[in-house]
């Protein structure tokens, strides 16, 4: 007996519809692969001895390159930045408002979370995007040229917000990492730069990841009134 026309279409309809789904359910299963990966990594990147205590400046700056290369990424999959931050850090999500309420974060967790935020904000207003080369370059490290505004083709630098003539070693501690365009060799610090700089060693201190004489000595430094150039 031969097939009619409405029998046949209605099987091809079916077997386009479970083609669909499982094309659906291979993306959404290599999404989420990928999603985790992201979130691994940054976790390492957010450890105490990965964030805090890197042997050298170099290793300091392309960690947070990378960072900031995987929160860039993880925007793709549809994770939101400070989602990414937290879950990097190994922080749940709060599902109802009484959890999260009167909370304040740890030192540690204020520290991480200000600085990869507060980069990547910068990343993006440099004109970068999580393009394919963009993403590339920054897997490895690397910050690729700026690609529009008045500082085109030039390479934004990664500054110290505490130079480390006030504290040597500072320059190998992620969280005093900032990316910034490119700027003059005597650059001296902004109002806004200075303030920074004091939250920064105010919460060192509170998380106790340097010594209360250290932050005075930062504090008088930057009170006086010609404060240290900026480092990059």
């Amino acid at each position: 007996m031969e097939a009619s026309p409405q029998y046949i279409l209605s099987r091809a309809a079916f077997f386009i519809a479970l083609l669909v789904a499982a094309l659906f359910g291979v993306s959404f299963v290599k999404k989420k692969q990928r999603e985790n990966a992201i979130i691994a990594e940054l976790e390492s990147i957010t450890s105490d001895s990965s964030f805090f205590h890197q042997f050298y400046p170099e290793a300091a700056r392309k960690s947070l390159v990378k960072a900031v290369g995987l929160i860039a990424e993880a925007t793709t999959l549809g994770v939101t930045p400070l989602s990414a931050i937290n879950r990097g850090m190994g922080i749940k999500p709060k599902f109802f408002e009484n959890e999260a309420r009167h909370e304040e974060p740890k030192p540690r967790e204020k520290i991480i979370r200000d600085c990869l935020h507060s980069n990547y904000e910068n990343f993006l207003k440099l004109g970068f995007t999580a393009d394919y080369q963009t993403l590339d370059a920054l897997k490895d490290g690397e910050l690729p040229n700026i690609p529009a505004g008045p500082q085109a083709g030039k390479k934004p630098v990664i500054a110290n917000i505490i130079s480390p003539t006030l504290a040597p070693g500072m320059d190998k501690v992620i969280a005093n990492l900032e990316i910034r365009p490119p700027q003059s060799g005597d650059h001296q610090l902004t109002t806004l730069e200075i303030a920074t700089a004091k939250q920064l060693a105010a919460d060192l201190s509170d998380g106790q990841f340097i010594e209360e004489s250290v932050r005075d000595k930062i504090f008088k430094a930057l009170s006086t009134p010609e404060p240290p150039k900026l480092n990059q």
